[in-house]
């Protein structure tokens, strides 16, 4: 699949330019992305869905899916979605101001939908995503 570091950037691109100071670091920052969505059980547009709506919850740019989509996101209109996705969706939404709130019958939902190795890597990459906009916004001093 490979990393896709412009998933994590924002307009102003400066959580990226600062990895890019480092290239060992940014290296390491890319396989670190890799081992997180290297299991084919989560497709890479889900993955792309959650990030952006995470951005959003966040108030940054959301990058990578059109713009009907991330009108439905926006609106929480999950049925514009697939079944598979509207559940990583689900989880998404909570993670950055209530992942103590993600319910066990959503958890099982997401293993029904991408097993277990796509359960872990889902919930890590929504957690790192989740991350990434905090840094991103810390960066670029948008954090009140």
């Amino acid at each position: 699949m490979g990393s896709d570091l412009s998933l994590l950037g924002t307009d102003s691109e400066s959580f990226i330019e600062t990895l890019a100071l480092r290239p060992a670091l940014q290296t390491k920052y890319a396989a670190f992305l890799d081992a997180i969505e290297s299991t084919n059980a989560v497709p890479e547009r889900v993955f792309r869905l959650c990030h952006a709506r995470i951005a959003q919850i966040h108030g940054q740019q959301v990058h990578g899916i059109s713009a009907e989509e991330a009108t439905s996101l926006q609106s929480q209109r999950l049925d514009a979605f697939e079944l598979s996705e509207q559940t990583a969706l689900i989880a998404a939404e909570k993670m950055p101001y209530q992942h103590h709130m993600l319910e066990d019958k959503e958890v099982e939902a997401i293993k029904r939908a991408f097993g277990d190795a796509g359960c872990v890597s889902l919930l890590t990459a929504l957690a790192f995503f989740d991350v990434s906009c905090r840094l991103n916004a810390t960066m670029t001093g948008e954090v009140s």
